[in-house]
């Protein structure tokens, strides 16, 4: 037992002791004065059996005293509920109401709070934010709804209504907290939101609700809504299993215009029926269920297919930097190209993560036992809000792609600058630099002349199957 978990024990024993111990002795003073006059006439038995009944009695209540101290139902530092406690409760509303929504409210720079103006200040907006969001609701005619602080900035809010209902005030309520400052602290709030058609299972909600924060949000985006391929989260991760069970993907290729064939691979999975799952959709939930590392294992097997399909292309895929940092991985990674006797050099691995990976030293050695064999790798998105301006500085690779704001904002000096900028870095490091999402002529020239390696987007070639890619490569 831990030394806390032992200081706990103690302080709630003696918290008992010191509640319980006047209700003892005014039943034993009690007792004493009301049987003193009889004390002759009753019999000894009536005694030790009084006695008997009040220590047990007394037991009873120490006992419920003690574990009232267990449970405790609301936060205290945002006087909302507890993760248990909110959960619990959600549990109850989600089967008594036929429509019921549970929103995620996120306060995304709390850590900077806490790190720039200490941990009080990070409590005091929590207590803030949870204060306001529910006033915010019941001012809306929501009554007697849970709320409840789950971890870190994030809360739990239980509302009665489907999505369509509540979705409209979630929006008011984020462009309400819109440069929402408290004591000159600028506060940064996002909502997501799921209701009960997804699913009847408030974990399964709730990991859902994450998975969607997790997700890029568009500039002035308040809220992160289901998309058009959320179906019911049962159906959902039934359709995933069989997909990967029975190896159901569909492979699309979008070569580019560089000087080699390189073509990049996006995957679908197929569930039963042929319902096509798409990446964004799928991603989340095969981290959830822990199929990561055997995904890319199948995913890197079709694309070792392809390639004995085609000896003189190229392809870049993504694998997940976990899956790639794990050393099993690498073994299993080499015997697997090995044994397709593919050239390494045909493999290029996109990389993107939001956060910086701690141990920067041991994933450049993992990277560069990869690249050792021949492998090429791609920091993707690069000068969006994610790791990969600090992975330029640390990391050795061979290619860097930039984010899609770079092609949409080409008309802005600003973005003209920067790009121009991450270019010549890119040259001066002997990286090669690759740009996405080029529809027009004008983009076109504009990336050529600014000596960018590899061009990628619908002006070079719409996103393809393999008998369109064979088509392409060969003429």
């Amino acid at each position: 037992m831990l030394y806390p978990h032992q200081k706990e024990r103690s302080h709630r024993f003696l918290l008992a002791l010191r509640t319980g111990l006047p209700l003892f002795l005014l039943a034993a003073m009690l007792m004493f004065f009301r049987l003193s006059d009889y004390f002759e006439t009753i019999p000894i038995s009536f005694y030790i059996s009084a006695i008997f009944i009040l220590a047990i009695s007394i037991y009873f209540i120490f006992y419920m005293i003690y574990r009232g101290f267990d449970e405790q139902i609301t936060d205290p530092i945002t006087h909302t509920f507890t993760r248990q406690k909110v959960i619990s409760i959600l549990k109850e509303e989600i089967i008594k109401d036929r429509h019921y929504s549970i929103v995620l409210i996120s306060i995304d720079n709390l850590a900077d709070i806490n790190s720039k103006y200490g941990t009080n200040a990070g409590d005091k907006v929590l207590r803030k934010v949870a204060q306001e969001a529910g006033l915010f609701f019941e001012d809306k005619g929501f009554e007697k709804f849970p709320i409840g602080h789950f971890k870190g900035g994030d809360f739990l809010i239980g509302l009665k209504g489907n999505y369509n209902s509540v979705r409209p005030f979630l929006e008011m309520m984020c462009i309400k907290f819109d440069d929402f400052i408290l004591n000159d602290i600028e506060i940064k709030v996002k909502g997501t939101i799921v209701d009960k058609s997804l699913s009847s299972d408030v974990l399964a909600l709730v990991e859902r609700l994450f998975e969607l924060k997790q997700s890029e949000m568009e500039d002035g985006e308040h809220i992160k809504m289901p998309t058009e391929d959320d179906i019911s989260l049962f159906e959902l991760e039934k359709n995933i299993r069989y997909a990967i069970s029975n190896r159901n993907f569909s492979l699309m290729y979008q070569p580019l215009e560089a000087n080699e064939n390189i073509s990049q691979v996006s995957i679908k999975l197929q569930g039963k029926n042929d319902k096509i799952i798409h990446q964004k959709t799928f991603m989340p939930v095969i981290k959830r269920l822990g199929f990561e590392r055997e995904f890319d294992e199948l995913f890197l097997e079709k694309i070792l297919l392809v390639c004995k399909k085609l000896d003189n292309v190229s392809f870049a895929f993504n694998i997940s930097p976990a899956v790639l940092r794990n050393k099993r991985f690498v073994q299993r990674f080499k015997q697997m190209v090995e044994k397709e006797n593919i050239d390494f050099s045909r493999l290029i691995i996109l990389l993107s993560e939001k956060e910086v990976y701690s141990n920067m030293k041991r994933y450049n050695d993992v990277l560069q036992d990869y690249r050792a064999l021949g492998v090429r790798f791609c920091l993707d998105n690069v000068g969006s809000m994610n790791a990969s301006i600090e992975y330029i500085k640390r990391l050795d690779v061979d290619i860097i792609r930039f984010d899609k704001p770079f092609s949409k904002h080409m008309d802005a000096p600003m973005y003209i600058s920067f790009l121009r900028a991450y270019v010549g870095i890119a040259k001066d490091m002997k990286i090669k630099s690759w740009i996405k999402m080029v529809d027009s002529e004008k983009l076109k020239e504009q990336f050529e002349e600014m000596g960018i390696d590899y061009i990628q987007g619908n002006i070079i070639s719409k996103i393809i199957n393999f008998d369109k890619l064979v088509e392409v490569i060969e003429g």
